[in-house]
């Protein structure tokens, strides 16, 4: 179940701190230093939720709002963990399907490091709704291992989402 992350702001943080140097985890993070995550006040600009699961926090959900486009700009999420992943996959697609259903925004734009274990799941997911790779950034960001990475960006348009649900 989504909830605004802002209930769980402390909890959260742990949870990030927890896991700021696992290599496993380094994709998220997306460069080579860790601070604190800070949830806004407001969201004008940005969207943050939990994915909540038996009252633990399972997962974290966040985006971008761009109002002048009225798209969403770095779609980003992490699961906590191995179990429960089926649950957290639920709420992404929910965060998803709110994002044109229920907010109505045109545009959905993220990135993923290449190589993370995700990469082929978005792969499939762009496909699924009409989206497309946009394309791919080299060596565009250094992460704890020291390495440059790819990054591959892609963008669902509103009106492809809801052909691909007809």
């Amino acid at each position: 179940m989504l909830e605004y992350a802002k209930k769980h702001e402390q909890k959260l943080k742990e949870l990030y701190w927890s896991i700021a140097f696992d290599l496993h985890y380094q994709y998220r993070q997306s460069s080579p230093h860790r601070d604190d995550i800070e949830i806004p006040k407001d969201t004008y600009s940005q969207n943050d939720f939990v994915s909540i699961w038996q009252g633990d926090i399972i997962g974290h959900i966040n985006y971008n709002i761009n109002r002048s486009a009225n798209c969403i700009d770095n779609l980003t999420c992490v699961h906590f963990g191995n179990d429960n992943s089926y649950i957290f996959a639920k709420d992404l697609m929910m965060a998803i399907k709110d994002i044109f259903e229920k907010y109505r925004f045109n545009k959905l734009c993220f990135c993923v490091v290449v190589g993370n274990p995700i990469e082929k799941t978005y792969d499939k997911l762009v496909k699924k709704y009409g989206g497309r790779i946009v394309g791919v950034w080299i060596q565009d960001r250094m992460l704890i291992d020291g390495y440059l990475h790819d990054v591959k960006c892609y963008e669902i348009l509103a009106v492809d989402y809801f052909k691909s649900n007809k």
